[in-house]
């Protein structure tokens, strides 16, 4: 008997459920169906057959007494010391202060690149009317909130109504 070549899926599974059967573990659809494929599959027949005889063998066998107990190594415990710990903390803390007011002082700065740049141009240099550019960056926001508070298209974010 080979247990180590490539099965297909269905084998696969098939042995697997052999197995978990000797505990009592499949449900009636997988018990049919496992039954229905020993039915077909020589080689998963033959195999759950020697999982059941081998299973019953240890089962039936009786509880030998070993001489000594079993004892495993102990294992080696990692130890950091505490001075390492609270240079992390600290460095944490630190990178977290950092952070947190270069956000705050990001946001509540009102430096704008575009708005210098904008104040250069003459309204003479700027084209109006229909389709043009300003009439497109203008009608762009409405059409977007329109669409939005009709909830229609794409939305973005979480969509919390406060």
């Amino acid at each position: 008997m080979t247990v180590f070549r490539v099965q297909p899926h269905a084998c696969e599974r098939a042995r697997e459920w052999a197995s978990l059967r000797l505990d009592g573990e499949l449900s009636e659809l997988e018990q049919a169906l496992l039954t229905a494929h020993l039915g077909r599959c020589p080689a998963c027949a033959a195999y759950a057959a020697s999982v059941t005889r081998t299973t019953e063998r240890v089962r039936a066998a009786g509880l030998v007494r070993l001489p000594r107990p079993v004892s495993l190594p102990r294992r080696r415990r990692v130890v950091f010391p505490a001075r390492a710990l609270q240079a992390g903390t600290a460095t944490a803390a630190a990178l977290a202060a950092a952070v947190g007011l270069g956000t705050l002082f990001g946001a509540t700065s009102n430096t704008n690149p575009l708005s210098a740049n904008a104040a250069r141009l003459s309204p003479s240099a700027i084209r109006s009317g229909p389709d043009s550019e300003s009439d497109v960056l203008l009608r762009a926001p409405r059409l977007a909130m329109l669409k939005a508070e009709l909830g229609v298209g794409k939305q973005r974010g979480l969509g919390l109504n406060v």
